[in-house]
């Protein structure tokens, strides 16, 4: 939820209209208000801050973004058409066209634009101007309170901003009047797309001093009686007012009518200019309250009117302030601003250049200071749980190599004094190692190669290769000795001394070589109890003979 704040700076009295951001929908939800006083001597340039604190910090007013907009009477504005849609190019035909009709040099003034749409094939765009004296003597009242608004807009350009919530219909033309202290502000709109907006110098204090000068009273008098007797006399009315009092309704509408003629003269021209009528005018602005004053216009300028009222349902208004929709109209538009849903409001941000809003980072720089504490103690965590992960598998990896280490100088003790230096890397050590292992691997299997191709036909080898085949796994014995004699005739008589756990077992193995094809009958020489054990001695005697 998001509270925003429409700050109305009139020269009557500081209005603050509060609307409440809710997700897709707008609550005007209060509104606030300080007369200006007149104290004698007492420049209005110290009065308006004042009065400016005084009215937030009596109501006690919070909020997320304050909206403000500078009096139309400090701008010039026009609305130009263009040829082409493209916004780079209508910006540099703004500054273009705009220097041969302003009277001031550019470089004293601040200058803004936007494009409002169209009508028939031309792009309008809107141009706004003010002088920098004026802005920066703005600015200074609002710093004084410690306000500093991110854009400001012009306040007879922010009714614009109304249309989306009023009653209009297609393709008319429709004006909103806002009838205030020192102006007049008037804004049309056909389509959605602004077509004019100016303010006449006149208002409701024009009343007050034409009261004052006629009846020959003070100024706070004439005030104090318009508000009393606040009517207009219109034509056939049968009004009731007597002596002071009818006089002082003969003032106000002799003043109102200079108003309303202002006003007439506005809308006669654009009727002759742009050939489109005025509809009707919604009215607003406290002055518009005076009785009489809508049907005043009626009759006077021949539009309709009729006081504004909210009508669309995701600006919602509270009930205690629908009463007051035309005293808050003015800081209602202004605070729109803000409602981003909005695609057909004001765009003019006066706040350009040397003038230019500058973000305070300040609350924005504490958040992630706190935001980068929190980080810096996690990365601190993980950083100590890596470390120890890290010491942990390092000392299991240190392990692991050592074992491997002691293995390989297990296997080739002779190159140990190679690597004595604890400085040497161990993977030079396993590169090393594998290719001295691949190396003897292969020079042994060259060996065993020539060793088979010389003597592979050879009687002794044969013989006890047949043996080893044929021999029974189970049958555990222990060759100790081995002889063969090779005979002329090509066969070999054979000795061997067996050792086994018992007589049983060379039993065994006896009849297991007697059955051996090429294996003669064998003969057990001797048999016995090895001395001092009780391991099984014996000797047994055969022939072998070489298969063709």
């Amino acid at each position: 939820m998001q509270k925003i704040i429409g700050l109305d700076i009139g020269s009557y009295s500081i209005k603050a209209v509060e609307i409440i951001n809710q997700f897709k929908s707008y609550e005007i939800s209060n509104y606030y208000e300080n007369v200006i006083p007149k104290i004698n001597k007492v420049p209005t340039e110290q009065i308006i801050p004042a009065c400016m604190k005084q009215l937030f910090s009596e109501n006690q007013i919070k909020a997320d973004r304050i909206i403000t907009a500078i009096p139309g009477q400090y701008i010039s504005s026009r609305i130009m058409p263009f040829n082409f849609s493209d916004p780079s190019k209508v910006e540099a035909a703004v500054y273009a066209e705009i220097e041969d009709v302003v009277p001031y040099d550019l470089d004293d003034m601040i200058l803004d634009h936007q494009i409002i749409g169209t009508m028939g094939d031309k792009t309008m765009a809107l141009i706004v101007l003010t002088r920098k004296i004026f802005m920066e003597n703005f600015l200074n009242h609002l710093k004084k309170v410690d306000i500093d608004p991110k854009l400001v807009d012009v306040d007879s350009l922010t009714f614009y901003n109304l249309n989306p919530y009023l009653d209009m219909e297609a393709g008319k033309c429709y004006g909103i009047v806002d009838v205030g202290h020192e102006k007049t502000s008037i804004c049309l709109v056909q389509d959605g797309v602004l077509r004019l907006f100016r303010s006449i110098n006149l208002g409701g204090r024009y009343i007050t001093d034409f009261i004052a000068k006629d009846q020959e009273v003070s100024y706070d008098e004439a005030q104090r009686l318009k508000h009393e007797v606040s009517q207009i006399l219109l034509p056939g009315s049968n009004d009731s007012l007597t002596g002071v009092s009818l006089g002082v309704a003969k003032n106000i509408t002799q003043a109102s009518n200079a108003i309303v003629r202002e006003l007439g003269r506005t809308l006669y021209a654009f009727k002759s200019w742009e050939k489109s009528p005025v509809e009707k005018l919604y009215l607003s602005g406290g002055s518009s309250l005076i009785k009489g004053f809508e049907k005043f216009i009626e009759v006077e300028v021949g539009v309709n009117s009729s006081f504004s009222k909210i009508s669309q349902s995701n600006l919602q208004i509270s009930d205690h302030l629908v009463d007051k929709t035309a005293n808050i109209a003015q800081g209602v538009s202004i605070a729109l601003r803000a409602v981003t849903s909005l695609k057909k409001q004001s765009q003019i941000n006066l706040r350009k250049d040397e003038y230019a809003y500058i973000q305070d980072y300040g609350s924005l720089f504490s958040i992630l200071g706190g935001v980068a504490k929190g980080l810096s103690f996690i990365i601190l965590l993980l950083t100590v749980s890596y470390g120890l992960k890290y010491y942990i598998f390092n000392q299991e990896i240190n392990k692991i190599e050592n074992i491997y280490k002691k293995q390989f100088f297990s296997v080739l003790p002779e190159m140990k004094n190679r690597y004595k230096n604890p400085k040497i890397p161990f993977s030079k050590i396993k590169r090393d190692s594998l290719t001295e292992i691949r190396d003897r691997s292969k020079s042994f299997k060259n060996s065993i190669s020539q060793f088979k191709n010389v003597i592979g036909d050879s009687g002794s080898l044969l013989a006890i290769k047949h043996i080893s085949e044929n021999l029974d796994k189970e049958i555990k014995v222990d060759v100790v000795e081995y002889k063969y004699v090779s005979q002329p005739d090509g066969s070999g008589k054979i000795q061997l001394r067996v050792e086994a756990d018992s007589f049983d077992t060379l039993a065994k193995f006896n009849q297991a070589i007697s059955k051996i094809k090429n294996f003669g009958e064998i003969v057990e020489k001797s048999s016995d109890t090895k001395p001092g054990s009780t391991i099984k001695i014996a000797v047994y005697e055969t022939t072998y003979g070489i298969e063709n």
